[in-house]
């Protein structure tokens, strides 16, 4: 690869921007992939505001200079060093576009950041490992303003990276290092990791419960510390532990003693201290919009877990009771 990488990112969400920014910040040759309906927004650019804790009333920038493409056609009349996927694990089976756009980007290092446990070996079907890197999203990122009132000066998206964050990404050395690379250059937390899915997967599955349950408690944190809710979280989330250790052949030892009510409690109180938004409000939002992602990946529990014929009877409950 010669000169700056030519990157398509598949997706302009605000996960999509994110990483877009970071990367034009290193001198890649950015476009976006969208749908017709998206394209005309997607070239006047977009707003951007990064939040700090100590910022909380940021100045927007315009992110622009980037090119926009809006089917596999046009992709594939063009070379691509990398092809990122910046959308949902839903939204990565629906249709038939992933082995359209596989065929149209001929070797290009693909970058996946799709939360499920079964994402990566649905990708191997269309791209082959030795191209495939996987990367996990360490930050927040959502369409502001998130609420009537909010300290923003117009539409835009916003981020935050949290202090100390690592943005972890695995995959074959040469094709691995001309990710880390640019995103180091643009000034992104990136870190390299043995294997992506075995270090997020615990994390990832004590996350996706606690979302399911807080959908059930109608988004409020009032309600979901209330101890039915606590009780029910902390039985699908050993379930959970325990089904995406084995999968991915790692040790929950360390995390099962603190699936409790009082770690869920501590957890949401220190989150919505440090976070510099309302917290109840993004996850609300963001949650809801990604809703079908977070049934997928319960699902995937449930049935990995029956197939190693390990308990499930919390993570149905409390898909039942959402």
């Amino acid at each position: 690869m010669s000169g700056a990488p030519r990157v398509l990112l598949v997706g302009a969400g605000a996960v999509g921007q994110v990483f877009g920014k970071y990367l034009q910040a290193a001198g890649c040759e950015l476009s976006f992939l969208v749908k017709e309906k998206y394209a005309e927004e997607a070239r006047r650019g977009y707003p951007l505001y990064e939040l700090g804790l100590f910022s909380r009333r940021p100045r927007p920038v315009l992110f622009s200079g980037f090119g926009v493409r809006v089917s596999a056609r046009e992709v594939a009349a063009e070379r691509w060093d990398q092809v990122w996927l910046c959308v949902s694990s839903t939204a990565l089976r629906d249709g038939n576009w992933v082995g359209e756009l596989a065929r149209a980007t001929g070797d290009a290092t693909w970058v996946m950041l799709q939360p499920a446990l079964d994402d990566r070996d649905w990708l191997l079907q269309w791209v082959p490992e030795e191209r495939l890197v996987s990367g996990m999203i360490p930050f927040l990122s959502f369409h502001a303003p998130l609420k009537p009132g909010d300290p923003l000066e117009g539409p835009g998206t916003a981020f935050w990276m949290p202090p100390m964050s690592r943005g972890l990404f695995s995959g074959p050395p040469e094709r691995l290092q001309g990710v880390l690379r640019p995103l180091r250059a643009g000034g992104y937390p990136a870190s390299r990791s043995e294997d992506v899915a075995r270090a997020a997967a615990i994390p990832t599955a004590v996350l996706t419960v606690f979302i399911n349950e807080l959908e059930s408690a109608g988004w409020s944190f009032d309600r979901f510390r209330e101890r039915a809710h606590l009780e029910r979280l902390q039985g699908a989330a050993r379930e959970a532990v325990q089904i995406a250790a084995r999968h991915t052949r790692t040790s929950a030892s360390a995390v099962l003693p603190l699936l409790r009510p009082a770690f869920f409690k501590v957890l949401l109180a220190v989150a919505s201290r440090v976070a510099p938004i309302d917290l109840e409000t993004y996850l609300r939002v963001h949650f809801t919009k990604v809703g079908a992602q977070t049934r997928l990946m319960m699902r995937t529990y449930i049935d990995l877990g029956r197939t190693q014929e390990q308990p499930v009877q919390a993570l149905q409950a409390s898909v039942h009771g959402a």
